[in-house]
């Protein structure tokens, strides 16, 4: 099967409201399971709302947005099989509300190295963000405000509207809510590891694979590493990789113009961070290592002897795929962040138009569809055979 036929059959077969289904003839199925989030309560609370102009995106506060507490994440499995003893945990983009363009990467990853995919869902992405976020006519009325407001002109767009209203209201949102997300991985771990997740065996090995901000994601992980729980994880990254300071956000499908610039303005300045906030996130992350992490993958200079030693320490087991015309994720800025640490980047120039959001477009033109086709077979084979190498291979 080729990427572009599975990509219409998984998405018209797959549905997070089953529990258990096969998909016949692509040689996986898949279980959803319920997963509900602890770690809510630092998030922006009642006293963050505005006293008048409430809208859709500001009636109820952070904290009890119950999409994002209490969600169902899918586990992709080979055919037949009911538990495992590896598992590789896909992290996806920001600003994403769908799992259609990941469901064929799960499949390939499945079928690539025998082992279980979990998509698991950051905070209020997917379907952990209400569907109002979602909704075209609404969003695009706000986009037209904030163009009205802010005088964009071509940045904001109905599809990243409520991401920028709510990064620009409140840029702490941006790293609380990365927060939530790294605990409700490092449950989602403990889970797997202690033997009570019903897919997985106790001491079940966990790799990742991280795209776009679930690299960055991924790499707040590996430097944290807290209780040493990743010393033998893999992890690859793609499109994806280097610090906050290097990205570039700015996309109709990720956020608008002003809404990067307070994130940048927010996280990018250097006094504040050292008097103040870094202090009190500190206080809210209650394991500090995370707070660290975060810090030391916002810009090159911030914790910088930690971030190289992590890298060159996971070197072997670290897999970096970089896209030549990612106006995102720039290649050369990824290869700047791996440079000191001995790590090595791919460098990929696919022989198609693709983007950052879309580096696997689906074309009605047959010859570039067998371009795409080709490129994602042979991203994905490679990315298989690292996560299936064994650790004297490494």
């Amino acid at each position: 099967m080729s990427y572009t036929c599975d990509h219409k059959i998984l998405e018209k077969a797959f549905s997070l409201e089953d529990e258990k289904e096969s998909i016949n003839g692509t040689g996986i199925g898949y279980r959803t399971f319920a997963f509900s989030s602890a770690h809510a309560g630092h998030l922006p609370g009642l006293s963050y709302l505005p006293a008048t102009g409430k809208n859709l995106l500001a009636r109820i506060p952070d904290t009890e947005i119950m999409e994002n507490i209490n969600f169902r994440y899918p586990v992709f499995l080979p055919e037949g099989m009911n538990s495992a003893n590896k598992a590789i945990i896909l992290l996806h983009g920001l600003n994403e509300k769908s799992w259609a363009k990941y469901l064929t990467w799960a499949r390939k990853l499945v079928l690539a190295t025998g082992s279980p995919v979990i998509l698991f869902p950051i905070s209020f992405h997917m379907n952990r963000s209400p569907e109002e976020w979602i909704d075209r006519r609404s969003m695009a009325a706000l986009s037209r405000i904030r163009q009205s407001r802010y005088k964009e002109s071509g940045s904001s767009s109905f599809a990243n509207a409520a991401l920028s209203e709510r990064l620009d209201k409140l840029p702490e949102r941006f790293a609380l809510s990365g927060y939530q997300s790294v605990m409700d991985l490092l449950s989602l771990v403990k889970n797997i590891k202690n033997g009570s997740h019903p897919a997985f065996e106790r001491d079940t090995g966990i790799d990742f694979f991280g795209y776009s901000i679930g690299a960055f994601l991924a790499q707040v992980l590996m430097i944290a590493n807290p209780g040493c729980v990743f010393n033998h994880s893999k992890f690859m990254l793609f499109a994806g990789g280097t610090v906050f300071s290097r990205i570039n956000g700015i996309s109709r499908f990720i956020m608008d113009r002003q809404a990067f610039g307070q994130l940048r303005k927010f996280y990018l300045n250097e006094q504040e961070w050292r008097n103040k906030l870094l202090k009190s996130y500190v206080e809210v992350m209650d394991i500090k290592h995370i707070a660290r992490a975060f810090m030391a993958m916002l810009s090159p200079d911030h914790f910088s002897p930690l971030r190289e030693r992590v890298f060159s320490e996971f070197k072997s087991r670290l897999k970096v795929v970089a896209l030549n015309e990612d106006l995102v994720f720039p290649a050369k800025y990824i290869e700047e962040t791996f440079h000191d640490s001995g790590v090595s980047v791919s460098m990929l120039d696919l022989p198609y138009k693709y983007t950052h959001e879309a580096p696997f477009p689906l074309n009605s033109d047959l010859q570039i569809s067998a371009l795409v086709d080709r490129w994602f077979e042979k991203i994905f084979t490679e990315a298989g055979e690292f996560f299936s190498l064994s650790k004297s291979e490494l």
